[in-house]
């Protein structure tokens, strides 16, 4: 019983896992509709920041 349950959790893992690693095209979509809609100051340097970290 106990490694049923270790078999699926590992399993689950290694199914969830990648599916979390690259952003979809829907996602890049919606982050660049936030980032050209911000009004903050200082926000465009961030955005900037943040696209020069994640590559």
């Amino acid at each position: 019983m106990k490694s049923l349950l270790i078999l699926s959790f590992a399993l689950f893992t290694a199914v969830s896992l990648p599916s979390c690693r690259e952003k979809g095209p829907g996602e890049k979509i919606g982050n660049k509709i936030d980032d050209a809609l911000d009004q903050r100051p200082g926000e465009g340097i961030r955005d900037a920041v943040e696209d020069v970290t994640n590559k």
